[in-house]
Protein backbone atom coordinates (compact mmCIF):
# COMPACT_ATOMS: atom_id res chain seq x y z
CA UNK A 1 0.00 0.00 0.00
CA UNK A 2 1.61 3.54 -1.08
CA UNK A 3 1.72 6.00 1.09
CA UNK A 4 1.16 9.60 0.14
CA UNK A 5 3.55 12.54 1.23
CA UNK A 6 1.60 13.60 3.93
CA UNK A 7 1.33 10.46 5.45
CA UNK A 8 5.07 10.34 4.82
CA UNK A 9 5.31 14.04 6.87
CA UNK A 10 3.04 12.66 9.87
CA UNK A 11 4.90 9.81 10.27
CA UNK A 12 8.18 11.39 10.25
CA UNK A 13 6.83 13.80 12.60
CA UNK A 14 5.53 10.86 14.98
CA UNK A 15 9.34 9.42 15.00
CA UNK A 16 10.51 12.34 15.94
CA UNK A 17 8.11 13.32 18.73
CA UNK A 18 8.93 9.35 20.06
CA UNK A 19 12.32 9.95 20.07
CA UNK A 20 12.68 13.39 21.83
CA UNK A 21 10.47 11.93 24.45
CA UNK A 22 12.68 8.73 25.00
CA UNK A 23 15.62 10.89 25.37
CA UNK A 24 14.14 13.60 27.76
CA UNK A 25 13.18 10.71 29.82
CA UNK A 26 16.16 8.83 29.46
CA UNK A 27 18.12 11.82 30.63
CA UNK A 28 16.20 11.91 33.59
CA UNK A 29 16.64 8.74 34.20
CA UNK A 30 20.85 9.35 34.48
CA UNK A 31 20.18 11.89 37.17
CA UNK A 32 19.32 9.59 39.67
CA UNK A 33 22.62 8.03 38.90
CA UNK A 34 25.16 11.34 39.14
CA UNK A 35 28.36 8.92 39.07
CA UNK A 36 27.44 8.38 35.28
CA UNK A 37 27.99 11.72 33.96
CA UNK A 38 28.47 10.49 30.68
CA UNK A 39 25.16 10.19 29.10
CA UNK A 40 23.89 12.94 30.21
CA UNK A 41 25.81 15.56 27.52
CA UNK A 42 24.88 13.06 24.65
CA UNK A 43 21.15 12.92 25.50
CA UNK A 44 21.31 17.06 25.78
CA UNK A 45 23.07 17.25 22.47
CA UNK A 46 20.26 14.56 20.76
CA UNK A 47 17.72 16.61 21.95
CA UNK A 48 18.36 19.50 20.56
CA UNK A 49 19.57 18.65 17.05
CA UNK A 50 15.85 16.40 17.55
CA UNK A 51 14.25 19.98 18.22
CA UNK A 52 15.67 21.75 15.29
CA UNK A 53 14.70 18.68 13.05
CA UNK A 54 11.23 18.49 14.59
CA UNK A 55 10.41 22.27 14.48
CA UNK A 56 12.34 24.12 11.76
CA UNK A 57 10.04 24.48 8.70
CA UNK A 58 10.57 24.43 5.13
CA UNK A 59 8.54 27.61 4.08
CA UNK A 60 9.60 30.47 1.29
CA UNK A 61 7.95 33.15 3.03
CA UNK A 62 10.40 34.46 6.10
CA UNK A 63 12.92 31.93 5.18
CA UNK A 64 15.29 34.29 6.80
CA UNK A 65 13.48 33.38 10.44
CA UNK A 66 13.99 29.64 10.02
CA UNK A 67 17.36 30.06 9.29
CA UNK A 68 17.97 31.95 12.49
CA UNK A 69 15.83 29.69 13.89
CA UNK A 70 18.09 26.36 13.00
CA UNK A 71 21.43 28.40 13.99
CA UNK A 72 20.05 29.24 17.31
CA UNK A 73 19.97 25.16 17.87
CA UNK A 74 23.63 24.82 16.53
CA UNK A 75 24.70 27.93 18.93
CA UNK A 76 22.78 26.00 22.04
CA UNK A 77 24.71 22.51 20.86
CA UNK A 78 28.26 24.56 20.74
CA UNK A 79 27.97 25.69 23.67
CA UNK A 80 26.75 23.36 25.67
CA UNK A 81 30.31 21.10 24.82
CA UNK A 82 32.22 24.34 24.65
CA UNK A 83 31.01 24.61 28.26
CA UNK A 84 32.03 21.19 29.17
CA UNK A 85 34.96 21.01 27.70
CA UNK A 86 36.95 24.11 28.64
CA UNK A 87 38.91 24.23 32.05
CA UNK A 88 37.03 25.11 35.27
CA UNK A 89 38.83 28.13 35.74
CA UNK A 90 36.82 29.71 32.85
CA UNK A 91 34.00 30.67 34.22
CA UNK A 92 32.59 33.18 32.01
CA UNK A 93 32.14 29.93 29.46
CA UNK A 94 28.94 29.26 30.48
CA UNK A 95 27.08 32.45 29.37
CA UNK A 96 26.84 31.39 25.98
CA UNK A 97 24.96 28.43 27.12
CA UNK A 98 23.01 30.19 29.50
CA UNK A 99 21.46 32.38 26.74
CA UNK A 100 21.57 30.18 23.94
CA UNK A 101 19.74 27.31 25.51
CA UNK A 102 17.15 30.40 27.17
CA UNK A 103 16.55 31.54 23.53
CA UNK A 104 16.29 28.34 21.90
CA UNK A 105 14.15 26.51 24.32
CA UNK A 106 11.69 29.29 24.97
CA UNK A 107 11.37 29.74 20.82
CA UNK A 108 11.14 25.80 20.34
CA UNK A 109 8.20 25.82 23.42
CA UNK A 110 6.42 28.45 21.51
CA UNK A 111 6.61 26.57 18.32
CA UNK A 112 5.61 23.15 19.93
CA UNK A 113 2.25 24.79 20.96
CA UNK A 114 1.35 26.21 18.12
CA UNK A 115 2.68 22.99 16.09
CA UNK A 116 0.39 20.35 18.70
CA UNK A 117 -2.57 22.85 18.67
CA UNK A 118 -2.82 22.99 14.88
CA UNK A 119 -3.31 19.07 15.12
CA UNK A 120 -6.42 17.79 13.73
CA UNK A 121 -7.20 15.50 16.54
CA UNK A 122 -5.94 14.67 19.75
CA UNK A 123 -3.61 12.07 19.16
CA UNK A 124 -0.58 9.89 20.94
CA UNK A 125 1.70 11.75 18.85
CA UNK A 126 0.62 14.90 20.87
CA UNK A 127 0.28 13.75 23.74
CA UNK A 128 3.84 12.67 23.37
CA UNK A 129 5.10 16.12 21.80
CA UNK A 130 3.35 18.08 25.38
CA UNK A 131 4.56 15.50 27.75
CA UNK A 132 8.01 16.01 25.96
CA UNK A 133 7.77 19.77 25.75
CA UNK A 134 6.75 20.20 29.67
CA UNK A 135 10.48 17.68 30.54
CA UNK A 136 12.51 19.40 28.25
CA UNK A 137 11.19 22.96 30.34
CA UNK A 138 12.98 20.87 33.19
CA UNK A 139 15.79 19.76 31.80
CA UNK A 140 16.82 23.17 30.25
CA UNK A 141 16.24 24.64 33.58
CA UNK A 142 18.66 22.58 35.42
CA UNK A 143 21.47 22.83 32.32
CA UNK A 144 20.60 26.96 32.93
CA UNK A 145 21.35 26.68 36.64
CA UNK A 146 24.04 24.38 36.07
CA UNK A 147 25.70 26.75 33.54
CA UNK A 148 24.90 29.80 36.04
CA UNK A 149 26.62 28.28 38.43
CA UNK A 150 30.07 27.82 36.81
CA UNK A 151 29.35 31.40 36.45
CA UNK A 152 28.54 32.81 39.98
CA UNK A 153 29.61 30.23 42.40
CA UNK A 154 27.32 29.74 45.34
CA UNK A 155 25.02 31.03 43.60
CA UNK A 156 22.94 28.76 45.25
CA UNK A 157 23.04 26.86 48.94
CA UNK A 158 23.10 23.35 48.32
CA UNK A 159 21.52 21.99 52.02
CA UNK A 160 21.78 18.81 51.60
CA UNK A 161 26.37 18.90 50.56
CA UNK A 162 29.01 19.30 53.12
CA UNK A 163 29.78 23.08 53.49
CA UNK A 164 33.39 22.18 51.34
CA UNK A 165 30.96 20.63 48.84
CA UNK A 166 29.95 24.44 48.53
CA UNK A 167 32.96 26.40 48.94
CA UNK A 168 35.11 24.80 46.76
CA UNK A 169 36.83 26.41 44.23
CA UNK A 170 36.77 23.67 41.63
CA UNK A 171 33.87 24.51 39.99
CA UNK A 172 33.65 22.28 36.98
CA UNK A 173 30.41 20.30 36.20
CA UNK A 174 32.42 17.64 35.03
CA UNK A 175 34.28 17.45 38.52
CA UNK A 176 31.14 17.27 40.18
CA UNK A 177 28.00 15.34 39.08
CA UNK A 178 26.80 15.36 42.12
CA UNK A 179 26.10 18.80 42.07
CA UNK A 180 24.79 18.64 38.41
CA UNK A 181 22.31 16.41 39.82
CA UNK A 182 20.91 18.56 42.55
CA UNK A 183 20.79 21.63 40.62
CA UNK A 184 18.56 19.74 37.80
CA UNK A 185 16.38 18.04 40.88
CA UNK A 186 15.71 21.66 42.32
CA UNK A 187 14.85 22.46 38.68
CA UNK A 188 11.76 20.36 38.39
CA UNK A 189 10.87 21.51 41.96
CA UNK A 190 10.56 24.98 40.77
CA UNK A 191 8.86 23.95 37.51
CA UNK A 192 6.53 22.00 39.50
CA UNK A 193 6.24 24.43 42.32
CA UNK A 194 6.30 22.06 44.99
CA UNK A 195 9.30 23.88 46.74
CA UNK A 196 10.59 20.94 49.23
CA UNK A 197 13.27 23.35 50.48
CA UNK A 198 16.67 20.84 50.17
CA UNK A 199 18.26 23.75 47.81
CA UNK A 200 18.17 27.49 48.25
CA UNK A 201 18.68 30.41 45.54
CA UNK A 202 21.28 32.79 47.06
CA UNK A 203 22.57 35.50 44.62
CA UNK A 204 20.40 37.51 42.64
CA UNK A 205 20.23 35.88 39.39
CA UNK A 206 19.62 31.95 40.50
CA UNK A 207 16.48 33.69 42.34
CA UNK A 208 15.20 35.13 39.28
CA UNK A 209 15.89 31.67 36.97
CA UNK A 210 14.40 29.90 39.57
CA UNK A 211 11.06 32.71 40.00
CA UNK A 212 11.23 32.63 35.80
CA UNK A 213 10.91 28.58 35.91
CA UNK A 214 7.82 28.07 38.56
CA UNK A 215 6.25 31.04 36.29
CA UNK A 216 6.62 28.93 33.09
CA UNK A 217 6.02 25.51 34.13
CA UNK A 218 2.55 26.13 35.32
CA UNK A 219 1.75 28.68 32.29
CA UNK A 220 2.81 26.03 29.77
CA UNK A 221 0.18 23.98 31.50
CA UNK A 222 -2.81 26.56 31.30
CA UNK A 223 -1.35 27.11 27.68
CA UNK A 224 -0.90 23.29 26.49
CA UNK A 225 -4.14 22.13 28.04
CA UNK A 226 -6.19 24.44 26.74
CA UNK A 227 -5.18 24.20 23.29
CA UNK A 228 -5.54 19.95 23.94
CA UNK A 229 -9.39 20.56 25.17
CA UNK A 230 -10.40 22.96 22.67
CA UNK A 231 -9.00 20.15 20.09
CA UNK A 232 -10.85 17.65 21.62
CA UNK A 233 -13.97 19.18 22.05
CA UNK A 234 -14.13 20.29 18.54
CA UNK A 235 -13.16 16.62 17.05
CA UNK A 236 -16.57 15.52 19.38
CA UNK A 237 -18.78 18.27 18.71
CA UNK A 238 -18.17 17.62 15.13
CA UNK A 239 -18.54 14.13 15.14
CA UNK A 240 -21.72 14.57 17.44
CA UNK A 241 -22.87 17.14 14.68
CA UNK A 242 -22.52 14.67 11.84
CA UNK A 243 -24.53 11.81 14.05
CA UNK A 244 -27.03 14.28 14.09
CA UNK A 245 -27.06 15.44 10.22
CA UNK A 246 -27.22 11.63 8.87
CA UNK A 247 -30.59 10.71 10.08
CA UNK A 248 -32.13 14.17 8.41
CA UNK A 249 -30.34 13.27 5.12
CA UNK A 250 -31.86 9.78 5.14
CA UNK A 251 -35.51 11.17 6.20
CA UNK A 252 -35.06 13.33 3.45
CA UNK A 253 -33.83 11.00 0.52
CA UNK A 254 -36.75 8.38 1.75
CA UNK A 255 -39.49 11.25 1.81
CA UNK A 256 -37.97 12.27 -2.05
CA UNK A 257 -38.32 8.15 -3.09
CA UNK A 258 -42.01 8.08 -1.35
CA UNK A 259 -43.01 11.17 -2.99
CA UNK A 260 -41.48 10.23 -6.41
CA UNK A 261 -43.33 6.50 -6.29
CA UNK A 262 -46.50 8.31 -5.50
CA UNK A 263 -46.32 10.47 -9.22
CA UNK A 264 -45.48 7.50 -10.97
Amino acid sequence: MTTTPRQRKHQYRERLYRLLLAFTLLLLASFAIPQVYWPAPICYSVIAILITRLLARKVKHHAWRERLYQWLGWAAFLSLWFWLLTPSHWTYSGIPLIWSWILFVGWSLIRLVKQLSSERQVSEMVLMGAAAGYLLLGISAGLVMNALYTVEPNSFALLGLPNQAVTSTNHSVMNTPHRFAELNYFAFVCLTTVGFGGIKPILPAARMVSVATSIVGPLYLTLMMGALISRFSGNTNSRWLNKESNPKDTQSSQQEVTTDQKDR
